[in-house]
């Protein structure tokens, strides 16, 4: 039996009881976090041993590359001086060298550098410092800065959408009507599906199979990846993301709401449903239901703003119930208020996405008696006037460049990359560097994610309607560039793709305008509400950010607060269930990091730890 006390079951207040603890029983003697110091000792002479390796290797690599070029340049001189020589017995006259980089008078005159061809090796860091930083053309910039402003702007926002919600609350169902009424995905392909669906016995899941495109997420019924499509409404275009709701997939579902600008929460309004998505969670066996965690997750990475959907409502007791739709609204939110969202930033929608009643006002809906029923006490938007109700998004588009690629196939000779622009721009012809790896790239083309009508690729453009041609012709300008917050594809020159891997970034060479690739940082986290075991330095964990997700330690608490107090507490022991703290985290390898305000996809990341998660972060500060 453990000769550690059992901690769960104390107050906070017991954790900072001076009296409870005895510092040399807890800690002096506990082996394990012995071990861990003689790790992270071990870890630290391993990566002193090592930059020593590197910095000496750098220096005889720089040694010999001077001796070459002092004997190279020796050379070209003793080349002109019997050149100079030659053409003084021949006449006397100038002695144009074709081959020999210049003009030779006999006599090298005061100041003349004589060049020399240098190595790839040793012009690399030359060529990035004297790279001039890409700029975009004044009238591109001009039209996105009034997209910036709040009268909006000649080139259509651009804003990523990701779909949240409990297991079976009809997320990928909706998603699917949603792309039927914008006319993106066709009838045919859905009467396909509804055959192959009724064939396997899931008629209902004919919908969510338009996002929902692998064959194990078609048996199952459940989404278990990101699904990725491309929607544009009157105002926005959107990137769709559907993430899964299972909490086995909670992973996934943090990649793409890291993606994310915005959020459609949809929350089943079925009796039982709602309450099991909604469940606090009694015990550490049951951490509770998935529209909780989703909710605070997103807010954690950066999502701002949601429109809830009360998905549903015709299967409630009664159907299209007004009592039911506004209890579920007052419990939503209210937690969201809890979490920071903005009352005004939150627009709730009663819907059926299986029905498509309240999707948009020009669909022929399957239920004319339930959308009839709605309209007797329901005034609000419409699902489409919601999401056009969005804020646009603030973009970074004069900040560096940062890429982050999602996924990679090789052509040939090229790479082609898919991923997305956090900030900055990137053009056809670019000179990029791909860090953490370092190696150097030329962008060969940019295609940017755009909708597409019937069902078309969704990296395809989509006819320009009548209402967006004058903006469709503002965007004609954009060919070959992609923007902050567009979903791309690249394709790649001059790189192996075997050096490539999800999560790497793409940036600007000139060392200026390039991201931090460090593996200490200091951070503000959140630590959820329920958590089954407290944390304390030493604590092993597993870091999400974006898309990739890399073992780390604590290894310091600075401090911590407890939500509303106020009061600080300076090195605590432990850090409980509902409070903030500033701590010292070390991965176990070196990533491309930067503070939270500088870059917010590689500024905020989620903690795990045995499954659940155990916090949210923002990086205060990159240690070196």
């Amino acid at each position: 039996m453990s000769r550690h006390r059992n901690i769960r079951n104390l107050d906070e207040d017991d954790y900072y009881d001076d009296d409870y603890y005895d510092d040399d029983e807890y800690y002096d003697e506990d082996e394990y976090y012995i071990e861990q110091q003689r790790e992270q000792e071990r870890k630290k002479k391993e990566e002193a041993e090592r930059k020593a390796r590197e910095n000496k290797q750098k220096q005889q690599k720089l040694q010999q590359q001077k001796l070459q070029q002092q004997k190279l340049k020796q050379q070209q001189l003793d080349d002109a001086k019997k050149k100079a020589a030659g053409g003084k017995k021949g006449g006397g006259g100038i002695s144009v060298a074709s081959g020999g980089g210049g003009i030779s008078l006999g006599k090298p005159p005061p100041g003349l550098t004589v060049e020399t061809k240098k190595t790839d090796t040793a012009t690399k860091s030359n060529n990035a410092q004297n790279m001039p930083i890409p700029q975009l053309p004044p009238n591109i910039l001009a039209n996105l800065r009034s997209n910036n402003s709040s009268t909006g702007g000649v080139i259509r926002s651009h804003l990523s959408l990701v779909i949240l919600g409990h297991v079976d609350a009809g997320k990928s169902t909706l998603t699917g009507r949603l792309l039927l009424s914008l006319n993106h995905v066709s009838q045919r392909l859905l009467q396909k599906y509804q055959k192959a669906a009724t064939s396997i016995g899931k008629s209902s899941f004919a919908l969510a199979w338009f996002t929902d495109e692998d064959d194990s997420e078609r048996e199952r019924g459940v989404t278990i990846d990101i699904g990725t499509k491309f929607a544009k409404t009157e105002k926005f275009d959107f990137t769709i993301l559907d993430a899964p709701g299972h909490k086995d997939f909670i992973p996934n579902m943090i990649s793409g709401t890291a993606s994310a600008d915005c959020g459609l929460l949809v929350v089943a309004a079925t009796t039982g449903e709602f309450e099991a998505g909604f469940a606090r969670g009694g015990d550490a066996s049951y951490s509770g239901g998935q529209t909780r965690e989703h909710i605070v997750l997103s807010r954690g990475l950066g999502v701002t703003q949601f429109v809830v959907a009360v998905n549903k409502l015709d299967a409630a007791e009664p159907a299209w119930s007004q009592a039911r739709f506004e209890h579920i609204k007052s419990m939503v939110l209210d937690f969201l208020k809890l979490n920071g969202f903005k009352e005004a930033r939150i627009t709730f929608v009663p819907v059926s996405g299986l029905t498509g009643v309240n999707i948009s006002n020009s669909d022929k809906v399957e239920d004319e008696e339930g959308w009839k029923t709605l309209k007797k006490w329901y005034k609000g938007p419409t699902l489409l006037e919601a999401l056009d109700g969005f804020s646009p998004a603030k973009r970074g588009y004069e900040k560096p460049l940062r890429a982050i690629v999602t996924d990679i196939s090789s052509e040939g000779k090229h790479v082609n990359v898919r991923g997305r622009v956090v900030q900055g721009f990137i053009q056809s012809g670019d000179n990029v560097v791909v860090l953490p790896v370092g190696d150097d790239a030329t962008v060969v083309r940019v295609e940017r994610g755009k909708a597409a009508q019937e069902g078309s690729s969704p990296y395809s453009f989509a006819p320009p309607s009548s209402t967006t041609s004058s903006i469709t012709s503002n965007e004609a300008q954009l060919d070959g560039i992609a923007l902050a917050g567009d979903t791309v594809e690249l394709t790649l020159s001059n790189i192996d793709s075997a050096r490539l891997m999800t999560g790497c970034v793409i940036c600007h060479p000139h060392p200026s305008l390039r991201p931090k690739v460090e593996q200490r940082f200091e951070a503000r986290i959140s630590i959820m509400e329920r958590l089954a075991v407290p944390i304390i330095r030493g604590s092993q964990v597993l870091l999400h950010m974006h898309s990739i997700d890399v073992p780390a330690v604590l290894n310091k608490i600075v401090s911590s607060e407890k939500r509303g107090d106020g009061k600080l507490r300076l090195n605590p022991r432990v850090l409980t269930g509902g409070v903030t703290a500033t701590v010292e985290i070390t991965l176990s390898e070196r990533l491309v990091i930067e503070e939270s305000n500088e870059c917010k996809a590689l500024g905020r990341f989620v903690l795990r730890r045995g499954g659940d998660t155990i916090a949210v972060g923002l990086i205060d500060k990159v240690l070196t």
